[in-house]
């Protein structure tokens, strides 16, 4: 067993450390006889001999610096280069959590920090029980050009994955009830529904990704937030109703129970309390015209509404441009705002795109549950099970493509890499929702339609046999194709909003394969006009066999020029020229390789894993 690493004297002695009195007595067992000196660590002789080494090397430094004067500074020079160096890798490793995997999957960023959150810097936790309450801390924050963000990892919360559970029953309200009788006021009216709920369900992630407090207060705003949604659900007026009133009513109670919170805030967090009171503005002003539309009577109504819709999606972008800097205005005023907004908060790349990811899987979600019917035939292979597979087949393709496809090899992320490129990110969602949403109610109506071969009504369950329709209708078609390819132009836009690696040896560029999505969505677009040749299983088979043909130019044109696509048709190699090793501690020992010279049955070269053995006594 060799001994642990020595401290050289100014004597020429070696004093080799000691973790502890047992680690010492076993050292001086195993080398009984060598010439070697032994101290345990932390003891009076081991501080004694770290100072008389420094002393020596001291001296040696000395000597060294008056035989090679020119050499020595030079090596001083580069020494402090690498200091430099290290310190800096210190900081992007060790104490800011790992930025490296961060860059790796969202594109590098110079303006990146991390600060501990000031609550915690002098706080010992003793406990992990959820307080009452705790002072809200900024997560994350801009402040000079400058992103600090917290030095730890944000998480998705539990009560996040309780708010996305909710989302499944609005969409599936929503979606349902917009294809009960298709036309372009039901669009609308599902548009007019869909859009402040999602805005609601972006409210709660913001909250969350601003501000790290994580209490039982937080959370009984979270629940409150969420009773106003349920409300909101319950009163969706997309038929002939009376319910708008109650409906706006509801979601008016949660945006502005929302902007009282945000007013909280900025007395608590004076730092970005600017950022905090120019959200509660960009809440307050479209909420006025939401109350105005109650009161007003169609088709002005309509008008109201659009301009609150708009007001609610544009004003927080308009905030942002606000604190970087709106380019047309005049410096004073851009000074003027640049100094107020010295600091506003940022959201976490990583948990917003976590949020995203888990609110796109819902809309994937709802649109293969909406295909399920139940079959009452003894063998129930038919055109309707047939559709409903082609469906899933289809939003799996979409799957593929948002997490898979657009959702891998960035070179920057869409937040990360602009303004401009942020908003379309954020923009395209909502499309993105929108469009697949619709389609997927089309779709479960198309799934019941008996208009081709081999749909027998009969062999539906009762409930489903009165959903079954023989003539599809001109608004449905133009639900499913339309929503399709809002949905697949949306996520051509995302694509678009990201910088992806560009390799140089790619079989088919970006640009080419995003220009063949677009005219897949003018195909889509045109489908509806062929009404008279084609039925439900034929407009579903079109359309899932241009999602593949999508998939696979994909998957082909992000390949590089010699990859082999169906991979390696022999047993995989491994490199095998390392030397035996034989490491002893406590016992124990590992060959982990073998010597090429030493054993002539085992040439240095290329081996398959079972020609390496790993020897473990």
């Amino acid at each position: 067993m060799m001994p642990p690493r020595a401290i050289t004297l100014s004597d020429g002695r070696q004093v080799h450390v000691a973790k502890d009195e047992d680690h010492l007595l076993r050292l001086q067992r195993t080398h009984t006889g060598d010439e070697f000196n032994f101290t345990v660590h932390g003891s009076t002789d081991h501080v004694s001999a770290l100072n008389d080494s420094k002393k020596y090397h001291e001296t040696l430094k000395d000597d060294l610096r008056k035989r090679h004067p020119d050499i020595f500074e030079e090596m001083e020079r580069l020494q402090d280069q690498m200091d430099e160096i290290s310190n800096d890798l210190h900081t992007l490793t060790e104490h800011d959590v790992h930025l490296e995997a961060n860059f790796g999957k969202f594109g590098y960023s110079a303006n990146l920090r991390t600060h501990l959150p000031s609550q915690r810097k002098h706080e010992k936790e003793t406990s992990t029980t959820i307080r009452i309450w705790k002072r809200p801390v900024i997560r994350q924050y801009f402040h000079k050009g400058l992103l600090w963000r917290a030095s730890e990892n944000e998480e998705v919360a539990s009560f996040e994955l309780f708010v996305d559970l909710l989302y499944v029953g609005i969409l599936a309200v929503i979606g349902d009830r917009s294809s009960e009788e298709p036309s372009a006021k039901a669009f609308m009216r599902f548009c007019i529904t869909m859009i402040p709920s999602y805005k609601l369900w972006n409210d709660v992630g913001l909250m969350v990704s601003w501000f790290e407090s994580d209490d039982v207060v937080q959370r009984v705003i979270i629940l409150f937030i969420l009773a106003c949604l349920f409300g909101y659900t319950t009163n969706i007026f997309l038929s002939e109703t009376i319910t708008y009133t109650q409906m706006i009513a509801f979601y008016l109670t949660a945006r502005l129970f929302t902007a009282a919170a945000l007013v909280w805030g900025a007395l608590l967090v004076p730092m970005v309390r600017a950022t905090l009171y120019g959200n509660t503005i960009a809440i307050i002003i479209p909420s006025a015209i939401w109350i105005g539309s109650i009161y007003v009577e169609e088709p002005n109504k309509l008008a109201l509404i659009w301009v609150a819709i708009f007001l609610d999606l544009a004003l927080p972008s308009l905030l942002v441009m606000s604190m970087r800097g709106l380019p047309l205005i005049p410096k004073k005023w851009s000074e003027g705002l640049t100094k107020l907004f010295e600091f506003y908060p940022a959201l976490n790349i990583e948990h917003k795109t976590e949020r995203m990811g888990a609110f796109v899987s819902l809309v994937f979600g709802y649109s293969v549950v909406a295909l399920l019917y139940q079959n009452t035939a003894e063998f129930g292979i038919n055109a309707f099970l047939g559709k409903a597979l082609l469906g899933l087949i289809q939003a799996y393709c979409f799957n593929t493509i948002y997490f898979d496809i657009d959702g891998s090899g960035h070179e920057l992320h869409a937040i990360r890499r602009k303004v401009w490129s942020s908003f379309l990110w954020v923009n395209a969602h909502l499309l993105f929702v929108l469009g697949f949403t619709i389609a997927g109610a089309g779709l479960s109506k198309l799934v019941l339609a008996h208009d081709c071969q081999d749909t027998n009504v009969e062999n539906l369950y009762i409930t489903y046999e009165e959903k079954s329709f023989e003539a599809v209708e001109d608004a449905l078609r133009w639900f499913y194709c339309g929503g399709l390819a809002a949905a697949l132009l949306s996520m051509a836009g995302i694509s678009l909003s990201h910088l992806h690696k560009d390799i140089y040896t790619q079989k088919i560029s970006k640009k080419y394969r995003l220009a063949y999505r677009f005219a897949v969505c003018i195909v889509w677009l045109c489908l509806p006009a062929a009404r008279d040749h084609l039925n439900s299983l034929h407009l579903i088979s079109i359309t899932t066999g241009m999602t593949i043909s999508v998939v696979a130019l994909e998957i082909y044109g992000t390949s590089c020029k010699g990859d082999d696509m169906f991979g390696a048709k022999k047993s995989c190699p491994y490199i095998c020229d390392a030397e035996l090793q034989k490491r002893e501690s406590d016992g124990i020992s590992l060959e982990t390789a073998v010597d090429p010279e030493k054993n002539a049955e085992h040439p240095k070269g290329e081996y398959t894993l079972k020609d390496i053995y790993v020897d473990v006594q």
